[in-house]
């Protein structure tokens, strides 16, 4: 497809949206208009197939499912369609693909429309009411520089943050299985994670028989947590392979780093070189244009420890999955920022109720009701 038609499609997509949410918030409208100017520069800037390169090269791997999807020429085996194809993110980018919308634009509408619904979920539960207030928001809630910076890409993040928000905020029942289904197929470790954290959480404060937190029983809860994620990776390889005995790594001052790096989104400065695919230098300055990368977890970790007595059923559950998944990811090679990203919205709504609560509390509205804290 040249760069012409596939800007063409881009501002004809943005128009729909745009048209689409004309009487929605004016934070929703800017989101758009930004993705706009995003997807089109990197398409200028980069052409159509070399733009998959751009920041990470999974993008292709999706397209090219996309366009099997499209082409109806798929993998029969079922193994693929429940562990290969991400099918959640590339179903619905092929419907669009099939009507003619390139593969790598249907994937990011997709992440576009991810990004719009988690920040209508937002604001509708804490409706803000200056623009203030909705900036600061959306930028706790990773609704803005970081959602705004993966709705550009073809990668599954935006998503994977929608439905990690649904399963730790909804009080539906059948909310949640599905928010966890759509996360199983999407990154199965995350849904593990998430579903023995949410369990955990619930013999923890039974046992405590709902006593207020401390610092102390909130350092102890992040440690057994992450010693909790080591211990899933290796019945994760039992339940997979029939390994036993297996892990990824010895305990010590690198370990603990490296697993501590993750609380305060500086997982690069712990990384395994040959991993990283960006200098040091790049990954700074992608701190500065996103601030938020460190000042959410940050922000998260501090609001927990300083103020534990206030912590809610779904900030713990928020602190347990993502220290359990800590703990299982840095079991592998790779650990890198997106793997907070599916918590962030969650850690910055526990970030607002924290430190702002007069002007943050969720509102007695149909949104606020499901997704109360």
């Amino acid at each position: 497809m040249s760069s012409q038609l596939y800007i063409a499609q881009v501002v004809l997509l943005g128009g729909v949206a745009l048209l689409l949410l004309a009487r929605s918030s004016l934070i929703l409208r800017l989101q758009v208009v930004v993705w706009i100017i995003g997807v089109t520069f990197l398409a200028l800037r980069f052409g159509s197939t070399e733009q998959l390169n751009f920041y990470s090269n999974d993008q292709r791997y999706y397209v090219d499912i996309v366009k099997q999807i499209s082409l109806l020429d798929v993998n029969l085996d079922p193994d693929w369609w429940l562990s290969y194809s991400k099918i959640p993110y590339t179903l619905p980018a092929g419907i669009l693909a099939a009507i003619g919308i390139a593969p790598s634009l249907a994937l990011k509408t997709i992440s576009l429309l991810c990004l719009l619904l988690l920040t209508r979920l937002v604001l509708a539960t804490f409706q803000p009411q200056t623009m203030r207030a909705i900036l600061l928001t959306a930028f706790f809630t990773a609704c803005g520089g970081i959602g705004l910076f993966y709705s550009i890409l073809a990668l599954r993040e935006t998503m994977m943050m929608l439905f990690a928000t649904y399963f730790l905020i909804s009080k539906v029942p059948a909310t949640r299985v599905i928010a966890l289904v759509m996360l199983l197929l999407l990154r199965p470790h995350l849904a593990a994670a998430l579903l023995v954290g949410a369990l955990f959480v619930q013999v923890w404060e039974a046992l405590r028989h709902h006593r207020r937190e401390s610092t102390g029983s909130i350092a102890l809860l992040t440690v057994l947590s992450v010693v909790g994620g080591y211990l899933l990776f290796s019945a994760g390889l039992w339940w997979q392979y029939r390994l036993v005995g297996i892990v990824g790594h010895q305990w010590g001052i690198a370990a603990v780093t490296r697993a501590a790096s993750n609380f305060v989104g500086l997982q690069f400065l712990t990384a395994q070189s040959e991993t990283v695919e960006f200098s040091l230098a790049s990954l700074l300055a992608l701190r500065v244009l996103l601030p938020e990368t460190i000042l959410i977890p940050l922000g998260f970790m501090l609001a927990l420890l300083l103020r534990p007595a206030a912590t809610t059923t779904i900030g713990r559950t928020a602190l347990v999955s993502l220290a359990m998944y800590v703990g299982l990811v840095t079991n592998t090679e790779f650990n890198s920022f997106r793997q907070n990203i599916p918590f962030m919205a969650v850690m910055g709504i526990v970030i607002l109720n924290a430190w702002m609560p007069n002007k943050s509390q969720p509102h007695d509205t149909p949104a606020a009701k499901t997704f109360a804290t």
